[in-house]
């Protein structure tokens, strides 16, 4: 909400936001329309009140998710959040230590029904040892998360939409939203940003060993997109 309000009165000139985290904070709604028609209205919204441009999505989201070991995700035949309904009374969720207190897990748990056997929470780094030891059965995530793509884990799909998207989406202040050398450099970047690329960019900062900084992991991605 702060960094909205500073860049509609000009303290900043761009900066990335998630579009559920808009939707919800700044518009105050709580549906769901799919992820086109959050960012088409969102877009219209911003613009109507604050001048704020949405110059578009950086092509991934981060949004939370649930993620299961490949084996125990198979030997259940569990690939979506509805089959994990089925399952749940039989497993444990482990989550990050406030998840289970976000207006998420409540819209997920009412479209589901998630009766879990046991709910843990962990810091995120024992949260996945938890699940590589078998602790806990499934854990919420988020989806650009760099160990989802290290440990070979599997998201489940949400076939009824419980959880919003989370696109990273690029805003520009009203002061600068005619800045055409601001606008066409960013504009290359829309679009173009994997959820692959930044689970690896992301793990590439968060592994235990050969860690890279930040600024050295956005080189590393400044160059696998051609920059």
């Amino acid at each position: 909400m702060r960094l909205t309000r500073a860049l509609a009165a000009g303290e900043l000139d761009v900066y990335v936001d998630y579009s559920g985290t808009l939707w919800t904070n700044v518009l105050g709604r709580k549906d769901n329309p799919g992820r086109a028609e959050v960012l088409r209205q969102l877009t219209a919204e911003l613009k109507k009140r604050d001048g704020v441009v949405v110059l578009g999505s950086l092509g991934f989201e981060n949004a939370y998710a649930f993620v299961m070991r490949p084996d125990r995700a198979g030997a259940l035949g569990v690939a979506s959040l509805s089959d994990l309904a089925r399952e749940a009374p039989k497993l444990t969720l482990g989550s990050d230590l406030e998840f289970l207190s976000r207006p998420e897990w409540k819209a997920v748990d009412a479209a589901y029904g998630l009766g879990f056997r046991a709910k843990r929470s962990y810091q995120p780094t024992f949260m996945y040892r938890a699940l590589a030891g078998g602790e806990a059965d499934v854990i919420s995530a988020f989806s650009s998360d760099g160990r989802i793509a290290a440990d070979r884990l599997v998201v489940l799909s949400d076939p009824r939409q419980a959880v919003p998207p989370y696109d990273a989406i690029v805003l520009i202040s009203p002061r600068r939203a005619g800045d055409r050398r601001l606008t066409g450099a960013l504009k290359p970047l829309i679009g173009k940003v994997t959820v692959e690329a930044m689970r690896a960019a992301n793990y590439s900062v968060d592994r235990d060993q050969a860690k890279l900084s930040p600024a050295q992991a956005a080189r590393v991605l400044e160059k696998q997109l051609g920059r």
